[in-house]
């Protein structure tokens, strides 16, 4: 710019034909005017009232790809893309009629078009100079297409926050929530207002897995997702998967948080544990109903619905002679023996009433129904487990498919017992056959030969012996005629016959016969309950003995008093450090849910000395 006094000295020395005037007695020159446009940052040209180009800067042409030489003298529309031409003369008339400054940045969508035709997003920004005579508009022009880049990315950035089905928030370095996206409002309950400006420890306090995360994104550490259980505002907990990034490089630098609801992940997880461990189940279950005995199976079925079912104790209770008892058992120990005790004093027709009897625990049973056949004579499958237990762990489906297992235990276990009843009597019947028709014969005929040879003898003393001798044939036809009697007679079903075939099982496995003494009404005081737990405790002792004693000798003795005493020794190695005691626990627990008592040490002579003791009433 100069002044109106160096307006015509200037105008004469700029060597330019062209000349602009500043204003009212003010000239702004050729040269003057193409230094202004130079040391503009942006792009810029100089219009006149027709909209023809008066000049243009250095960085036009880097922007357009036009030389000055070839603007000079163009209208400005070359400059704007064709489908907005019309408009922009209209605008420029009208601009032209009432000019003024307009800066950039006014909130209008522009864009300029290049030499090559390509279009780019543009600000604008106009302002008249020169006076009435020759008025001219120098536009400013800037490259915003980075800047549209980065407010695209921006938007497209909040809109996918807005719309994530995950919840998006972010929090200042100290924990302070910052933004709080919809699917953080519907998976929480929290309302957006509610949460900004607040600590983030009021709605997720001391989470360990949280501070994991934000001290390793702190640290630069990379992380990968993480599962947790946060709560939601009406208390229930939700599984969620969260994963911390750092902000950085801003003012209000801190953590961005993505958590993602995984509770139909977490439910097809548990869904597939549930089910690879109920195929194992059913696996271990079958597998012992093929060789296992009766109880050790129901046993191995309580075990496997307690644990799938998350209960602290099962039984299997069936009525007997007018009583109830656990015909196969597992848990916790003392609610176990609670559970025995009500079993003992239960005296009612039906099955006793576990509410009352055991205060503390919810106790659901599932009735063992025999196919076709109906329920099996009111036995159940019982399962408790402290209040609450009930309502969110208890699984219908699976504890309904043991109870089938159940059935399937006792079926087979009444096969069995027929199978070796029919075994038996077989083996009775030849053993009667063998000692009628070839022992008590033989006794009888050699019992003939000597009386014909009594009158022989001349010696007194010798005849004497000789007819003692027929006297005790005799007497012993006799009794072998009565043992006869008892082998062809209904095979014993009592504890004397459990305890001679567990020790006959257990001849093979010690290479010799165990002695059995008996002493008591064996049959008559024991209650069936005892009898099968006294059987199958006597098996794990004589199994033990077998395995571990290296003894010579075994002898097995059953007494009966107000107790039931089985005791088993050995003249083996001694009990010594073993270093499995399973066997063993086993014996005492079931001593302990009868009310008695296992004890093991040193025998008389050496070897070992295993008592089991119960009451039989």
């Amino acid at each position: 710019m100069v002044s109106e006094a160096e307006a015509p000295e200037a105008a004469e020395t700029s060597g330019q034909g062209h000349v602009a005037e500043g204003g009212p007695g003010v000239h702004l020159g050729t040269n003057m005017l193409e230094t202004f446009l130079s040391l503009m940052p942006d792009a810029a040209v100089a219009v006149d009232g027709q909209g023809a180009i008066v000049a243009a800067n250095v960085r036009t042409e880097a922007f357009f790809g036009y030389r000055s030489s070839e603007l000079e003298g163009k209208s400005i529309e070359v400059l704007v893309p064709e489908r907005f031409r019309h408009a922009h003369r209209r605008q420029r008339v009208d601009y032209g009629a009432d000019p003024h400054a307009r800066p950039m940045g006014v909130g209008l969508e522009l864009y300029a078009r290049r030499k090559d035709g390509s279009e780019f997003p543009v600000d604008i920004s106009l302002a008249p100079i020169g006076g009435e005579a020759e008025q001219l508009i120098v536009a400013a022009i800037r490259d915003i297409t980075e800047r549209k880049a980065a407010q695209s990315a921006q938007a497209q950035l909040a809109a996918i926050v807005e719309s994530s089905a995950d919840a998006i928030f972010s929090m200042t370095a100290n924990g302070v929530v910052t933004s709080w996206n919809p699917a953080a409002e519907a998976m929480f309950g929290y309302e957006r207002q509610a949460v900004l400006g607040h600590h983030v420890s009021q709605f997720f306090p001391d989470d360990p897995v949280l501070e994991d995360l934000l001290d390793a994104a702190h640290s630069g550490r990379a992380t990968a997702t993480h599962d947790t259980r946060w709560q939601r505002a009406d208390g229930r907990r939700l599984d969620v998967a969260i994963s911390v990034s750092l902000l950085e490089g801003r003012d209000d630098a801190g953590y961005s948080l993505l958590v993602r609801d995984i509770t139909v992940r977490k439910a097809a997880e548990l869904q597939l544990q549930r089910q690879a461990a109920w195929q194992q189940a059913t696996s271990e279950v079958r597998l012992s109903l093929l060789s296992d005995s009766l109880e050790e199976s129901l046993s191995l079925i309580c075990k496997w619905a307690a644990q799938l079912s998350r209960a602290t104790v099962a039984a299997v209770v069936v009525p007997e002679t007018g009583r109830w008892r656990a015909a196969g058992h597992w848990g916790d120990r003392a609610e176990l023996a609670r559970m025995g005790h009500t079993l003992a004093t239960h005296t009612g027709a039906g099955p006793p009433d576990w509410a009352t009897s055991l205060p503390g625990l919810d106790v659901k049973t599932y009735p063992v129904a025999l196919g076709d056949k109906g329920t099996l004579s009111g036995a159940a499958l019982v399962l408790a487990a402290p209040v609450g237990w009930a309502r969110a762990h208890a699984d219908n489906e699976v504890i309904a498919s043991l109870t089938s297992h159940t059935a399937l235990a006792f079926e087979l276990g009444a096969v069995r017992s027929e199978r070796d009843r029919l075994l038996i009597s077989a083996d009775r019947e030849r053993i009667a056959r063998d000692l009628h028709d070839l022992v008590i014969q033989r006794l009888f005929g050699a019992g003939l030969r000597l009386q014909g040879a009594l009158g022989l003898i001349a010696n007194e003393s010798a005849a004497n012996r000789v007819a003692s001798t027929v006297d005790d044939l005799d007497t012993t036809i006799k009794e072998i005629r009565e043992a006869i009697f008892a082998l062809e007679s209904t095979p014993g079903t009592g504890l004397q016959a459990k305890v001679l075939e567990r020790a006959a099982e257990a001849a093979e496995a010690l290479g010799h016969q165990p002695a059995v003494h008996f002493d008591g009404e064996v049959d008559k005081e024991v209650p069936l309950h005892v009898q099968v737990e006294a059987a199958t405790v006597l098996r794990e002792a004589l199994s033990n003995a077998a395995r571990h004693a290296e003894a010579s000798r075994v002898e097995v003795s059953v007494t009966i008093d107000d107790h039931l005493t089985l005791v088993v020794t050995d003249d083996g190695v001694g009990i010594g450090n073993p270093t499995r005691m399973s066997g063993i626990a086993n014996s005492r627990a079931r001593a302990e849910l009868l009310g008695g008592k296992l004890e093991i040490g040193p025998g008389p002579e050496g070897g070992t000395r295993f008592s089991w003791r119960v009451p039989v009433d």
